[in-house]
């Protein structure tokens, strides 16, 4: 018996809630993979606390606990030193999809609203197990501490209240235990250890402390004692928004005129930029803001794109800075040789900052190890948060593999001791997908990282020279060392007398305790010149040369055709 479309769309037409939608796409939030998975876990509620605890001017500190129940399946105590939850949105912020304090212009760790409900969704999905919270908050000058325990209604797309108890609290934070089960600890690249490893180096003013499943703890000391300064919510630039983003502002401002509402909701705009599009445009700006027609939004889109407007503020952006990463990175890496660099603001599609931090870790602790060996690794970051996933997709994979290392030195970059760190700033990250693991390759960001980046291979260019002579200053030394000796006890055999006191002749050349000799410290430069004379000074005499190469003496006459190649 057919049907007709009443009764069709009667019985099947549904709405979904969104935490209904991610139940059944939970991979469209990250959750992808038993390792990926528990790592995406780490990073939505170190990200969180870490906010929580800036906003509130407090150094973070956290704690995390690992206990694995049975194979794949674990339990995750999570605890801060922020300001806490208050109770009445303990269960909004870790039960609501789409719910939050982050829907602002404004640089942030998180943008959506769905980390804390996310991990809770997992939990809740792989064990049927409950949340437990632990929030402590200060209100009216008074602490106040509740425990509660909930689930998740999917339908609906908020908590349901199991178990409340009013405690007495020592200081602010949180604690959330969660279960979950088709997840696994890793020590690999992409796993949660090394997210937390990676978050140290760009958040070097936090303190982790982590208990592993097996019962090891891992304490990642601060290496800076600097809260970061806070962003500040900036407002969008013309150049940055489309005829839907000046519709919508259109409808849902208070302003009374589309002058006022153009010059209150963009920034760079001012009363005369406005003349100038009321001319272009021919559009009253004097008429209602609800009453704006889609014509006349694009048209008011159109002519930004024909008018030069000053770069959007900058002050919104708050990059890690120079002075810190180092910090991090020595504190995280120990690296022989350490070099970074903060750019300055710039914009991709005409209308959004932001800023390329970069930095370059040679030997010590720096790059991965495979089979026993160092090699390479690329450490990317959006907003201080490391970027584990998705690696080839990405805008500064895309950047670093196009620049050609051989020009600074290094051969073989995979099987080199080095990290790479590069963290991109702004207040809208162009994310390639809900996961946040993956950057788009937008040109102007591509440019950035490459240029920020081959500058401090550069600076490691030099380190790898200087290295080099040095190495070789000391094989060339270590020549007469051994030479010398026998050419003067020779010469004295064959001049029938008595070997000379050569030992001070012998420090000068190969310059051992030359410092000491000349009672003064005495500069790399002169150093070797000086060095270059006496040898010269002392076996011109013998009528000798010195082969570095092969370290065996010639004639002098073929010293001038004695070349070192430095590649070698």
């Amino acid at each position: 018996m057919s049907q007709n479309a009443t009764e069709l769309f009667d019985e099947n037409f549904n709405e979904l809630t969104p935490s209904e939608f991610f139940r059944k796409n939970k991979q469209m939030l990250g959750f992808t993979g038993k390792i990926r998975s528990l790592t995406i876990v780490f990073h939505e509620l170190i990200t969180n606390s870490f906010d929580a605890a800036e906003e509130a001017g407090i150094l973070p500190e956290i704690n995390i606990d690992l206990k694995r129940v049975d194979k794949e399946h674990y339990i995750l105590t999570h605890s801060d030193n922020g300001p806490g939850i208050p109770e009445d949105y303990i269960m909004k912020v870790y039960c609501t999809m789409f719910a939050g304090s982050k829907f602002r212009n404004i640089q942030s760790r998180g943008q959506q609203g769905l980390g804390c409900s996310g991990c809770v969704l997992l939990s809740q999905m792989t064990t049927g197990e409950p949340a437990r919270v632990i929030s402590c908050y200060e209100e009216n000058g008074e602490l106040k501490g509740v425990n509660m325990k909930f689930k998740m209604d999917v339908k609906k797309n908020k908590g349901m209240l199991m178990e409340k108890e009013y405690i007495k609290p020592e200081h602010t934070g949180v604690c959330i235990q969660l279960h979950f089960k088709d997840v696994s600890y890793s020590l690999s690249e992409q796993g949660a250890f090394e997210y937390i490893r990676r978050t140290m180096i760009a958040n070097p003013h936090a303190k982790i402390t982590f208990r592993d499943p097996s019962g090891h703890k891992y304490i990642f000391k601060r290496a800076a004692e600097i809260v970061p300064v806070l962003p500040k919510e900036v407002l969008p630039h013309p150049k940055g928004v489309s005829a839907d983003d000046i519709l919508f502002m259109a409808k849902h401002t208070d302003k009374r005129r589309y002058k006022s509402m153009l010059t209150t909701s963009l920034s760079r705009m001012s009363n005369k930029r406005v003349a100038e599009i009321e001319e272009m445009t021919g559009i009253d700006m004097n008429k209602r803001p609800k009453d704006m027609k889609w014509a006349e939004a694009e048209a008011i889109v159109d002519s930004f794109q024909k008018m030069k407007f000053m770069a959007p503020p900058s002050n919104g952006l708050i990059p890690i800075g120079s002075e810190q990463i180092e910090k991090g990175m020595k504190q995280i890496l120990k690296p022989e040789f350490v070099a970074t660099l903060t750019r300055k603001p710039v914009t991709y599609k005409g209308g959004v900052s932001f800023i390329v931090e970069a930095g370059i870790a040679y030997g010590g602790d720096a790059g991965r190890i495979v089979n026993e060996q160092r090699k390479s690794e690329i450490m990317r970051f959006a907003n201080r948060v490391p970027l584990t996933f998705d690696q080839g997709s990405c805008a500064i994979t895309e950047a670093l593999k196009s620049i050609d290392w051989k020009r600074y030195g290094l051969k073989d970059l995979d099987n080199t001791p080095l990290t790479l760190f590069v963290n991109l700033i702004s207040t809208q990250v162009p994310y390639l997908s809900t996961g946040k693991q993956s950057i788009s390759p937008e040109p102007e960001i591509v440019h950035e990282i490459r240029q920020s980046t081959m500058k401090l291979a550069r600076k490691l260019q030099k380190h790898i020279r200087s290295k080099k002579a040095a190495k070789e200053k000391a094989m060339r030394s270590k020549v007469f060392e051994d030479l010398l000796p026998v050419i003067i006890e020779e010469s004295a055999k064959l001049g029938e007398t008595s070997v000379p006191e050569y030992t001070q002749v012998l420090a000068k050349v190969t310059k051992r305790a030359l410092a000491e000799l000349l009672g003064e410290k005495v500069e790399e430069e002169e150093v070797e010149e000086e060095e270059d004379a006496l040898i010269m000074e002392e076996l011109d005499e013998f009528g000798y040369a010195v082969d570095e190469e092969n370290s065996s003496l010639n004639s002098s006459k073929d010293f001038d055709d004695l070349e070192i190649d430095e590649e070698e």
